[in-house]
Parts: structure tokens; C-alpha cells; sequence
């Protein structure tokens, strides 16, 4: 009997040994102050949670109504501020492109990099006397940031994630590839596409180079705020080129085909509620008698329908009223005049709304997590893009056959509802994002499981650098061959510049000899 007792005893230290053993401690921080860059990593949290691993998370949106041991959440909720101070809308209509409103947004994204360093708990956990310690480390990767050089003061794997398509800044710096007038560089907006002119070219590649160039300019700055508060550091640069893997929210089957890092895994609809809490009576009664059907209209958590231009709002009522439709709206402000037809709402349950039977039409901004909802529930688009990659992703619904892509500085009356109708009567657009909803759905394992799986495989990996791409070891001159390239150039131009001599020399030497030839026999004449 003692003998099974001590055995017992044994077996469960040995499982209470390799049950530590596999329990990690993970820093998440994700500093942008957005809701659309917070919520598809929230269930990866849970999850990683569920797995046994400690997690403490820096967020401005708290999991809200969450108390569980060894998962703490680090509120720097006061960033919202600074987002809200920008007009997105004024910015798309002056027509600045995404690469002039960067400007505009480095001195918000600067506040954000503040406010997490100042924060009271950060300071805590990576003051010089601290002995904290994290197995990894995973972060938004937005161009370049002093907080990555958190990875290298906790000794920790670096995981990046995108909320949207990885920019091309991150994607250079890991060894990827880019393509100025590819379609998925959606930094680019309109300027991609296939078989383009060559001056459309020429202008895309010397805008993109020009902005990979201003990037590199701020690397110095951050660098400088890193070690302001971290102590000495490596080159930012090179804690980034360490960087283990990347998890990119989009869904490949949307998404056009191109190089990727084999470091790079994607996901998508992680932020879908499986079990969807009932609308609010109002609006259940609203939709409900909605027999012809309604068109749900949302600019997203960043952009407020309030903001627009008086003359813009007038077109869109304009249209909305004379609809046999019913129409539920995104509005941070009521109506001036009351319409049957039309409801408004400072906040709407999105989802809730797009799962309803009654819905033929979703007019939207063009947000990755939006884009993933329309497609969850079958609800085909008309997107009007604002800011940041919308206008490559309304783009990518249209060229798919799903949506029609207006411009919100110069919409008309006739697009707006001529687009409406094509939307709503043409039951292809239905059938089409039906059939792309069967393809998503069609993997062979849980998303989120599959992302804990990765990131677990990190640390036991000990940074998994067999799948970071080699070509980070390269001078850039090398990695895309311009020494060579320059070189053929120059042996070339030697070639038919000799060509040319020997050409000229003979045609000399002919035109001399037919003068000879002429010149004696004049004289023999």
C-alpha cells in the first residue's frame, strides 16, 4: 500500500513537473487605439489562456467582464484621445494618399508609444531591478516602434500581428518582397493592378522606394526613445529581423496570389460571436417589418457618420428615402428630419444585424474585421474606403464580384442608388459571396487553436529561425541582384558601344574607299 502511495506520489510530481514545464509567460502589448486592431486577437488570448500560459496584455480595450488568475490587462484606455483628434473623412476627400496621411498619424502613433512606456504597471515590469521574465513576446506590427525593443529586454521571442495586410516597411525588414504595383500592397491604394503602363510603374516605384526611404529616416528617433527607458540596445532593425513569426488577419481565399515569408501565418473571423445575443427590441421590431428587406449602413469605430460633409450626408439621404428599403444607420447624431424608413443609432450590434433574414445590402467603409462579417453572413457590399487599406480591400470585394466601390468625395445621387439596385437585384452578388463564405469556411482545423499551436511552437523552438526567410542576411543591393543587374548593364553598354565604333570605323573606311575609288577615276577620265 505504501509502496502505490509513493509510486502515485511520483507520477503526480512528475505531471505537476511538465505541467509547469509547458506553461509560458506571455507579454502581449498592442498599442494602437482602435477597437478593429484589438478584437481579432482576443480570442488567441483566451485561448493561450485556456492552454495553462500566464498572460498579461497591455490593451486601450480591455476584455471587458474578465477575472481569471494569471491574466492581467494593462488599461491604457487614455490613447482613444489622440485617434479621435484626425478627420479621416476631410483627409480622403482632400485626396491624400495613404502615404501623406502617415504623417499626419506619426505623432498619434509617438503618444501611443508614451503612453505605454509611462504606464505606472509597464515601469513595474521592466525597471532595471526587475526580474521579470517572459518566454515571448507578441505585438503589432505598425513600420517601426521602440516597443519592440521590449522583446530584447525580456529575452523573449517576438511574434508580430497585423490586424491588416503587413506593411511594406516589416515585410522588407523580414526578408520579404514587395512589389510597388502589386495588387496586395494595398499601401499604394489605386495605383495597382495588372499589366500596368510603364510611367505608372516608374511613378509607383519611385513612390514606394521614397516612402521606404522616410521610414528609415524615423528609425534613429525611436531608437532613441528605446533606450531612453530600456538602457543600451541593439539596432532596432535587428530586433525586428529577429522576429520569429508573423500572424496576418486576412483570409487568403479573398486575398491575391503573391511571395509570402514561410514565417507568415494568416487567420481570419476570430472576432465572430457564435452565439449571437438577441438585437434590442426596437430594432428587432424595426427589421422584422422590414418586408421588402433593409440596407445596413456603418463607417466603422473610426470614422463617424457625423463628420461628413453636410452635402454628402444630403446625398446619402437623399437616396435612403426613396427607397422601398428600410434603412439602419450608423449615425452619432440624429437626423434633422424624422423618415419613416430610416433609423439611426450612435452604436448598433453589427453582427446581430447583418445575421438577420430581412438584410440585402451592406454599405460600408471597408474594414478588414466589417469585410469578414459581410462574408460570415452573406451580405454583399457597397464600400466607400476612408482610411488606411479600405480601398484595397473594397477593391478585392469588387474585383470578386461581391461589391461595388464608390469614392466618397464624388459619389452622385445616380451611383449611389444605381449601385444599390445592381447590388440588391443581381442575385449573383448573393451567390458569389455564398460561395467564397464555402471556401473560408473549408479548413481542416479550429483557427485559434491553430495560431496557440504556432505561437507554443516559438518557445520550444527557441525562436524558430529555420523559418525566417535568409534573405535578411543580405545587403539590399544583393537581395535583389542590382549588383549584377548593373553590371550586365555596363558590360552591355561596353559591348554595343564597341559594336558601334567597329561599325562606324568600317562605314568610315567604306565611305573613304568609294571616295578613292571615285577620285581615281576621274583621273583616269
Amino acid at each position: 500500500m505504501i509502496r502505490n502511495n509513493v509510486s502515485l506520489f511520483f507520477v503526480l510530481c512528475i505531471l505537476c513537473i511538465v505541467s509547469y514545464s509547458q506553461c509560458y509567460k506571455i507579454l502581449a502589448i498592442i498599442s494602437t487605439s482602435s477597437y478593429s486592431h484589438q478584437i481579432p486577437f482576443r480570442s488567441l488570448w483566451l485561448e493561450l489562456h485556456a492552454r495553462g500560459h500566464e498572460i498579461v496584455l497591455v490593451t486601450t480595450n480591455p476584455i471587458p467582464n474578465i477575472n481569471l488568475p494569471n491574466f492581467t490587462q494593462i488599461d491604457v484606455s487614455q490613447i482613444h484621445t489622440h485617434l479621435k483628434m484626425i478627420d479621416f473623412v476631410k483627409l480622403r476627400i482632400e485626396k491624400l494618399d495613404w502615404m501623406n496621411v502617415v504623417d499626419n498619424l506619426i505623432p498619434i502613433f509617438d503618444n501611443q508609444i508614451f503612453e505605454v512606456f509611462e504606464s505606472t504597471e509597464m515601469k513595474k515590469l521592466y525597471a532595471p531591478n526587475s526580474n521579470v521574465t517572459f518566454d515571448i513576446f507578441l505585438t503589432e506590427f505598425i513600420y517601426v516602434s521602440p516597443i519592440y525593443a521590449f522583446a530584447h529586454r525580456f529575452n523573449a521571442s517576438l511574434i508580430g500581428l497585423c490586424s491588416l495586410g503587413l506593411h511594406s516597411f516589416n515585410e522588407i525588414i523580414l526578408g520579404g518582397l514587395v512589389f510597388p504595383s502589386h495588387e496586395y500592397t494595398w499601401e499604394m491604394e489605386e495605383g495597382t493592378g495588372i499589366n500596368l503602363p510603364f510611367f505608372k510603374r516608374l511613378n509607383n516605384f519611385i513612390k514606394m522606394w521614397h516612402f521606404q526611404y522616410y521610414l528609415n529616416s524615423k528609425v534613429s528617433k525611436y531608437q532613441k526613445i528605446a533606450e531612453k527607458y530600456l538602457g543600451p540596445l541593439p539596432p532596432l532593425l535587428d530586433i525586428m529581423s529577429n522576429t520569429s513569426m508573423l500572424f496576418i488577419n486576412q483570409a487568403d481565399v479573398i486575398t491575391p496570389g503573391r511571395p509570402k515569408l514561410p514565417n507568415m501565418i494568416t487567420f481570419n473571423s476570430f472576432h465572430i460571436i457564435k452565439n449571437l445575443p438577441p438585437l434590442p427590441k426596437d430594432i428587432q421590431k424595426f427589421l422584422d417589418e422590414a418586408k421588402q428587406g433593409f440596407i445596413y449602413f456603418s463607417l466603422g469605430s473610426n470614422i463617424n457618420s457625423s463628420t461628413l460633409p453636410e452635402e454628402i450626408k444630403c446625398t446619402f439621404l437623399d437616396v435612403f428615402r426613396k427607397l422601398p428599403y428600410k434603412i439602419i444607420w450608423k449615425n452619432e447624431q440624429n437626423l434633422n428630419e424624422k423618415f419613416n424608413n430610416i433609423y439611426t443609432g450612435n452604436w448598433l450590434p453589427q453582427q446581430a444585424i447583418l445575421a438577420h433574414p430581412n438584410i440585402k445590402l451592406f454599405i460600408y467603409q471597408g474594414g478588414v474585421q466589417s469585410t469578414e462579417e459581410a462574408i460570415e453572413y452573406g451580405v454583399p457590399i457597397i464600400g466607400f474606403p476612408i482610411l488606411a487599406d479600405q480601398i484595397y480591400q473594397i477593391r478585392r470585394m469588387e474585383t470578386l464580384g461581391i461589391g461595388k466601390y464608390l469614392k466618397i468625395a464624388t459619389f452622385t445621387r445616380e451611383q449611389l442608388e444605381n449601385a444599390i439596385n445592381e447590388v440588391i437585384i443581381n442575385k449573383e452578388y448573393k451567390e458569389r459571396i455564398l460561395n467564397i463564405r464555402k471556401q473560408i469556411r473549408d479548413v481542416p482545423y479550429d483557427g485559434v487553436k491553430h495560431l496557440a499551436w504556432w505561437t507554443e511552437y516559438v518557445v520550444r523552438t527557441k525562436g524558430a529561425p529555420h523559418l525566417r526567410s535568409t534573405l535578411i542576411l543580405e545587403p539590399w543591393y544583393q537581395r535583389f541582384d542590382l549588383d549584377i543587374i548593373i553590371f550586365l548593364t555596363i558590360i552591355t553598354f561596353i559591348i554595343v558601344l564597341y559594336v558601334l565604333h567597329i561599325i562606324t570605323k568600317c562605314f568610315i573606311y567604306f565611305v573613304k574607299y568609294c571616295q578613292f575609288l571615285q577620285n581615281k577615276k576621274q583621273k583616269i577620265n
